[in-house]
């Protein structure tokens, strides 16, 4: 009896089997017969490739998308862009990748397929990267409805997913509005963008973006390797002009004890003026003693800056001022005398 690891080793080979039947028959039949059978051989590869991841261990990618992810229009799978993705990932660690997406899915079918899988692959371990490039088939075929239901898949993602957008550059049309929703949306859940080349708008190609060459694909490869190192998306005030942007609150200083007021005395710095003259008036003079005389004076305390000709006349009336001073100096000493010899006899 067979046991689930070599049923799962028998699968992948079948199907590895018939994706070199289809990918023979496509280089031999022309047009449209021709890239059918590209997309089955590139499907049935992917199958026998993600039973294989389910067996090793390492970081795990799950891949959603659609045909892009699929590596539709590369010469090769491992050409395409989640094919050189995986190889760059793969010289840091034992990266393992999942790929879940689908030729010509759009949103709706990410919804109804492609995340439940997710879902029950990561009910164990979560997933280390989860990619989700989505929206062309809808641009193309215009399907109605579909930002709503872009906004509800990438809040379904998980927190630091990679989402792209399409139209870079792009000022108006479905391709601008579903770039204005992934911002927006990627934002508010913190994943990461992928600036991928335009596929529509200024320097896109219409309906034939669908459809990448090696070129395009290695130059979508260097955009989702650019957004998994990046940082997540943030939150921009032209994001959603209904968001309100609330500023940041100010640092509070923490209270400070009061403390008795200080008494602070400046420098002041010193300045050479000429001293003011004082005008006083003598009231009384008393004799205490021989030597010592007491003068009572008044001093007339509203002084003005005195000009020249104030200044002489100070000096005239302090000469005048001195003379009734002297004269009682003079008239009380031989008053003291005579009765100092009084004393003595």
């Amino acid at each position: 009896m067979s046991s689930p690891l070599q049923v799962q080793r028998m699968r992948a080979a079948v199907r590895r089997v018939k994706a070199g039947g289809e990918r023979f028959l496509g280089g031999v039949l022309p047009g449209a017969s021709a890239r059918r059978l590209q997309v089955r051989a590139f499907a049935d590869d992917w199958a026998a490739a993600n039973l294989d991841a389910q067996r090793a261990t390492g970081p795990l990618w799950i891949v959603l998308g659609d045909s892009a992810s699929q590596g539709i229009g590369a010469t090769t799978r491992d050409v395409g862009y989640v094919g050189v993705v995986h190889e760059r990932l793969r010289r840091r660690d034992a990266w393992r990748v999942i790929n879940l997406s689908r030729a010509g899915a759009g949103v709706a079918d990410v919804l109804a397929r492609q995340l439940p899988e997710l879902t029950a692959l990561t009910e164990e371990e979560p997933a280390a990267l989860v990619t989700c490039l989505i929206g062309v088939e809808d641009i193309v075929r215009r399907t109605p409805g579909v930002e709503i239901a872009l906004r509800q898949l990438i809040s379904l993602l998980p927190s630091g997913a990679v989402v792209g957008t399409l139209a870079r550059g792009a000022r108006s049309g479905p391709a601008a509005a579903l770039d204005a929703v992934v911002r927006e949306e990627a934002a508010k859940h913190r994943m990461r963008i992928a600036e991928l080349p335009p596929r529509f708008g200024p320097g896109g190609r219409g309906r034939g973006a669908v459809v990448l060459n090696d070129v395009e694909h290695h130059a979508w490869a260097k955009a989702v390797i650019a957004a998994i190192d990046g940082p997540p998306a943030e939150i921009a005030p032209s994001t959603d002009p209904e968001l309100p942007i609330v500023p940041p609150l100010p640092p509070v200083a923490p209270p400070v004890a009061e403390q008795p007021a200080e008494q602070v005395v400046e420098d002041v710095e010193e300045v050479d003026e000429e001293p003011v003259p004082v005008r006083a008036t003598v009231i009384s003079a008393e004799v205490i003693d021989a030597e010592v005389i007491e003068v009572v004076v008044e001093v007339d305390e509203d002084q003005d800056d005195a000009d020249e000709d104030d200044d002489e006349d100070d000096e005239y009336e302090d000469e005048d001022d001195d003379e009734p001073l002297a004269a009682v100096a003079d008239h009380a000493t031989p008053a003291l005398a005579d009765e100092r010899a009084q004393d003595r006899h």
